[in-house]
């Protein structure tokens, strides 16, 4: 069996994704369409479309499709799957109905997507709210879903939604997200309280994670934090951070690439995110047994156990609540070391087999069945 996908992520995303199904016996060859080569992963060839010659952005994508839709016709892939449903998805859909392939796609960034064609809007559609009302573009969206044969999602809370929007539940599968081995609980001090881990955009709102930190200050005048990453609200934030006068307690490290050892340098792991798929960076926490306190923001509920492994805020805008849970956690050590060790229980299940087992479903299902139309 033959897979053709289309994707745009980082190699780290890649290879978490698709190193897990080149173990599955029944694939032999994966061809993945990305603007870059990728890391070597057995299996898989990368085709690219001209990313040295071109570089407006929309002549790429109208590259990358006709790249699908060729591909399609001359390797004739049992599924053609897309990673994000815009613009990959819609570029594989075309190319799949055209050519009669059966189409996928991963929904990793939740209902957002189906609203949506590739904006980014702040507050509007934050999980931890009830969504928008239907709008012609989402109904679109949805139509369009609905011809998919596979759609695969990073937890029940989006699954959830598209079955209440009228799609068939026997054509989703929860995905989980994996990471490697190198993230692991490691013998080191742990110099900092508290760590954020990603990148510093709007929709993360580290800004709440910070103003947390001016009231934790007030109890705690020793915490110490470290903001892992960056982007394009670092100045806001490294800003804020000095109007509050919180430069002795927080450190902005910038991106690093050993994440697992900065995680295993900090009691805690805080995430304000509006909405997520499935972060990465909880799954990273939890294999570190690092306890997380995250916002209620989509499908990370399915693994975060509140006043289990950590704790879920129910608003991401809350610092107030971020601040009392962190204060708690530092001055009741017994509690903090029950949730460390319950980490490593409830992340014990999220490996490369228990993807494997979810794409084996996914291929019995598309031999199963006729593609649909």
């Amino acid at each position: 069996m033959n897979l053709l996908i289309t994707m745009k992520l980082s190699d780290r995303s890649l290879w978490n994704h698709i190193f897990p199904i080149t173990h599955l016996n029944d694939i032999s060859t994966i061809t993945i369409i990305r603007d870059t080569s990728g890391i070597p992963v057995p299996k898989v060839r990368y085709i690219t479309p001209f990313h040295d010659r071109v570089t407006e952005s929309h002549l790429m994508v109208l590259i990358k499709g006709l790249q699908i839709l060729w591909y399609s016709l001359i390797e004739k892939p049992s599924l053609i799957h897309a990673y994000l449903l815009y613009p990959h998805g819609y570029l594989a859909f075309i190319a799949g109905k055209l050519t009669g392939r059966k189409v996928g796609v991963s929904l990793i960034a939740g209902p957002v997507e189906t609203y949506l064609f590739g904006d980014n809007p702040i507050e509007k559609y934050a999980y931890c709210q009830p969504l928008p009302p239907s709008t012609p573009t989402n109904r679109l969206i949805l139509a369009v879903l609905k011809r998919f044969d596979v759609i695969t999602v990073t937890g029940t809370y989006t699954r959830n939604f598209l079955v209440s929007k009228g799609i068939d539940e026997h054509k989703i599968f929860i995905l989980p997200h994996v990471v490697d081995e190198r993230f692991r609980p490691l013998a080191i001090k742990k110099d900092y309280d508290v760590i954020y881990v990603g990148g510093l955009d709007p929709a993360k709102h580290v800004e709440t994670v910070i103003k947390a930190i001016s009231i934790v200050k007030k109890a705690l005048p020793l915490i110490k934090v470290v903001i892992v990453g960056d982007g394009q609200s670092q100045s806001y934030l490294e800003e804020l951070t000095r109007s509050l006068d919180l430069t002795g307690q927080i450190d902005f490290v910038g991106y690093q690439t050993n994440t697992w050892e900065w995680y295993n340098r900090s009691k805690i792991s805080v995430s304000a995110s509006e909405r997520e798929g499935f972060p990465y960076t909880v799954i990273e926490s939890l294999k570190c047994n690092v306890p997380p306190i995250v916002s209620n923001c989509g499908d990370v509920g399915d693994i975060v156990k509140d006043s289990f492994n950590g704790k879920i805020v129910a608003d991401y805008r809350d610092h107030t609540a971020f601040a009392d849970i962190i204060i708690d956690l530092l001055t009741h050590p017994d509690l903090l070391k029950k949730y460390s060790e319950n980490c490593q229980q409830t992340s014990d299940d999220l490996n490369f087999m228990s993807v494997e087992s979810v794409w084996e479903k996914i291929i019995m299902e598309i031999e199963r069945k006729p593609a649909a139309r």
